[in-house]
């Protein structure tokens, strides 16, 4: 009998003593350290997603289970969110002495649990229904094209002609032999012999600032007459409304804007307003694009912006230039026979054949548009209001690139 006194002894001691080793996880203290824990994998994760963008990785989907950083992040998501509830299931509950006190402190627990898991299945199914991406694309603006209308799809399938094909806009099965004049890149050929532009112009500062006479003779010649000025600055100063109160890619997101193209070198990312597209009008104050650009280390910023008339629509005709700001001195450009091939480049006169053999996305005819520098960036653009292209930008792009490029603790 002794003997067996003992053994039950012995059993009641270790089971005493597991009860102690896991007493641990029925403490709320526990599961809050836990917490604190799933926070650094979090911010562990994000490190990875954010060093993996800043060398190179493409834009990806915000679910990519291939890119380590979006899982590490979502695995300590997960620990944190549960250890919280755990620790605030533990803390209410304990000291409950009664059924109806375990009753009364359930309730707002399984609350808590409920809100949790239905909020982060709607949030996934939300972001995998919309196709949310983050990253930025791989296009390299030291590969300089004059007009790369190009999307951050891969494949081709992308840009300012793509997006309006999309929406109906215009037609991409034309066969570009068909189009009179076939034209140098984003020149508009018919008129002007192929310039891009008609020249040294003054800057929109030197528009606002100086006087009639002083500004008369820095037009190229036959551009502009005294008796434009007026009309001319008023519209122009009406276009820079415009860029001040849609000055970031959220203001213009929200204003109907959508953007079109990569950050194109000379340029900027192309945003169209279909609604504006698709009225036929010119309208100094509901300009149909805006550019936005990385210039600096901040966030893209405005640049320019920038105007569509698609013929067929509001009396606009292939053969003529619409009507635009007063004087003869804005020069609309058009691109036929366009085939874009992702983020390599655009070329013109091209065939459909010829484009889809180089894995392009092929557009017939694309015109009439017509950049105009105005913002607070580009005021003073020595390439002049109206120019096609800005050097002084494009300055200003690569820049950025080399300061987002350089090394950790390399100043440039």
């Amino acid at each position: 009998m002794a003997s067996i006194d003992r053994y039950a002894e012995a059993g009641a001691g270790a089971r005493g003593d597991t009860r102690a080793n896991l007493g641990w996880l029925t403490e709320a203290a526990t599961w809050f350290a836990v917490a604190v824990a799933g926070m650094l994998v979090v911010f562990i994760g994000l490190g990875v997603d954010a060093w993996r963008h800043n060398n190179g990785a493409e834009e990806e989907s915000l679910l990519s289970l291939g890119n380590p950083g979006h899982l590490v992040a979502g695995i300590g998501l997960a620990v944190t969110s549960a250890a919280v509830l755990a620790g605030f299931s533990i803390a209410a509950l304990k000291g409950a002495r009664t059924v109806e006190a375990a009753i009364r402190r359930a309730v707002p627990v399984t609350a808590a649990w409920v809100v949790l898991v239905t909020v982060a299945i709607a949030s996934v199914t939300y972001i995998g229904a919309t196709g949310v991406t983050v990253g930025h694309s791989s296009h390299d603006d030291t590969n300089v094209v004059a007009d790369d209308h190009s999307g951050d799809d891969a494949s081709g399938d992308a840009g300012v002609a793509a997006a309006l094909q999309d929406e109906g806009i215009i037609d991409a099965k034309e066969d570009p032999s068909s189009v009179e004049g076939a034209l140098t890149q984003g020149s508009n050929g018919e008129a002007n012999g192929g310039e891009h532009d008609h020249g040294a112009q003054p800057t929109f500062t030197q528009m606002e600032t100086m006087t009639d006479d002083e500004l008369l003779p820095l037009f190229p010649a036959g551009t502009v007459t005294k008796a434009d000025l007026p009309l001319m600055r008023e519209q122009i100063k009406q276009a820079r409304a415009v860029a001040e109160q849609l000055d970031t890619p959220e203001k213009a997101a929200a204003a109907g804007y959508v953007n079109t193209t990569s950050d194109v070198p000379f340029m900027g990312q192309h945003y169209l307003n279909f609604e504006y597209v698709r009225d036929g009008e010119f309208d100094p104050t509901k300009p149909e694009g805006l550019l936005f650009s990385k210039i600096d280390s901040g966030p893209e910023k405005l640049v320019g912006v920038w105007f569509l008339q698609i013929p067929g629509i509001g009396g606009v005709t292939r053969e003529a230039e619409p009507v635009g700001f007063a004087s003869n001195l804005d020069l609309w450009h058009a691109h036929t026979g366009l085939c874009l091939v992702g983020f390599s480049g655009a070329s013109e006169g091209e065939t459909e054949e010829s484009c889809v053999a180089k894995g392009g996305r092929f557009t017939a005819d694309l015109r009439w548009m017509m950049h105009v520098w105005v913002t607070p960036e580009t005021s003073e653009n020595p390439d002049g209001v109206f120019a096609y292209l800005n050097n002084d930008l494009f300055e200003k792009q690569q820049a950025a690139k080399k300061a987002t490029d350089a090394p950790s603790g390399v100043t440039q």
